[in-house]
């Protein structure tokens, strides 16, 4: 019985402290894109709520980055006394590796800048850390720009976090992304709104208290690409089909995609493009006809040509035919002079060759003919091995299309 409720007593520490891993890391993430942003203030209040959950060395070194850069801009005497803390406590844990280096020669600065408050007065030596708030906040996350879920010391460098037209409010009321603000302990509604992403809306209760950190991920808007092209085309994204033309816009992700568009009798049609999140772009596609499809009319004239000449011979020899009939006739009669006998065979001689001619010419005819349908069928180009490839030229530099069709 007392093995049982030990098993029990570890398997609930263990969930526990998994919970607790969780809740720090989502801190420490939404900590990291408002250190980022240069949101220090935000920054602070996050790495210092994934410390709560979990104290590890580099949750305390990059809690105390934000309180030191924080110092800089609000020169408050509570910021640089929980810089000192974080940066004792990171060093406590951390002995060699990692960021031992910066965390002495930044301790040291902030020691000094405590030691200089507390001798002018500005901070006495028992000021604490404020009571803990009701307070929550919004951590936004893009699905299209995944950031590393690495517990990692923040650097003093800041980058560009992706937040351009992001807004979110509370209740109604902006709020800024990344940052606790105090609220009432009751539900609240978050809304999260950037140029190129869908809104989202999120429900939540506020604990007496306690914070409450919601993550809302933001799911990037399509491009809307119109391709105007003929009627018929057939449109691919990326050697994918996707629709026949005409039709209505293509959502595209954002990023570089190849389209092409191919129709029977009509040259391979490709163009790499890039287009942005929510983008709308009209992309005209006009279609040359191919060689064999420009040579078809021809081949079908001639055809037409051999068919209207094997007629004319066909008609010369119904009528050498009739003579040398009408002649046999007489002859069969009797009493004919060898004229006649001269003139009957060479009826027959020329209806021979006419009836010969028709042949040569009908068969022709029907030969060009079927080579001309069978073009015209079986005229139908692939995009097989289509590929963009840049062009430099002198003085100039384009794209060529090249591939087997």
């Amino acid at each position: 019985m007392i093995r049982r409720a030990l098993i029990c007593v570890v398997l609930l520490a263990t969930l526990a402290h998994a919970d607790d891993r969780k809740a720090a890391e989502r801190y420490f993430r939404a900590g990291a894109k408002a250190y980022a942003a240069q949101n220090f203030a935000a920054a602070a209040q996050n790495f210092d709520e994934a410390y709560k959950a979990s104290p590890l060395s580099e949750i305390a070194f990059s809690a105390a980055q934000a309180y030191r850069r924080l110092y800089r801009l609000e020169p408050k005497g509570e910021h640089v006394k929980r810089a000192v803390e974080l940066y004792r406590a990171y060093l406590s844990q951390v002995k060699t590796g990692g960021r031992v280096g910066d965390a002495i020669d930044n301790l040291a600065e902030m020691e000094r800048e405590l030691d200089k408050l507390e001798r002018s007065g500005a901070i006495g030596k028992g000021t604490g850390i404020a009571a803990a708030h009701t307070r929550v906040g919004v951590s936004v996350a893009f699905t299209d720009q995944r950031a590393s879920e690495d517990l990692r010391e923040i650097a003093d460098a800041t980058g560009d976090a992706a937040t351009r037209g992001l807004t979110a409010t509370l209740d109604g009321k902006p709020l800024e992304p990344f940052a606790l603000v105090d609220v009432e302990p009751k539900e609240h509604l978050i809304a999260v709104t950037a140029e190129g992403y869908f809104p989202v809306e999120k429900k939540l209760i506020a604990v007496d208290g306690q914070s409450s950190l919601v993550e809302i991920e933001l799911r990037p808007r399509p491009a809307a690409v119109t391709v105007q092209t003929e009627r018929g085309a057939r449109i691919s994204v990326d050697g994918r089909p996707v629709a026949t033309a005409p039709t209505t816009a293509l959502e595209i992700p954002a990023g570089k995609h190849l389209i092409t568009v191919l129709h029977r009798g009509r040259e391979p049609f490709a163009r790499e493009i890039e287009v942005t999140r929510g983008e709308t772009r009209s992309l005209a596609a006009p279609l040359v006809q191919t060689g064999r499809r420009r040579a078809v009319p021809w081949v079908l004239g001639g055809a037409g040509v051999l068919a209207a000449t094997a007629i004319t011979t066909s008609i010369l020899a119904a009528v050498h035919n009739s003579r040398a009939s009408d002649l046999r006739d007489q002859l069969d009669a009797g009493n004919r002079p060898p004229s006649d006998g001269d003139a009957y065979d060479a009826e027959v001689r020329s209806r021979d060759r006419y009836v010969t001619a028709t042949w040569v010419f009908g068969g022709a005819a029907v030969t060009a003919g079927t080579i001309g349908a069978l073009m015209f069928l079986f005229d139908t180009p692939t995009a097989e091995g289509v590929q963009l490839a840049p062009a430099i030229g002198n003085g100039s530099t384009g794209i060529v299309l090249g591939g087997t069709f």
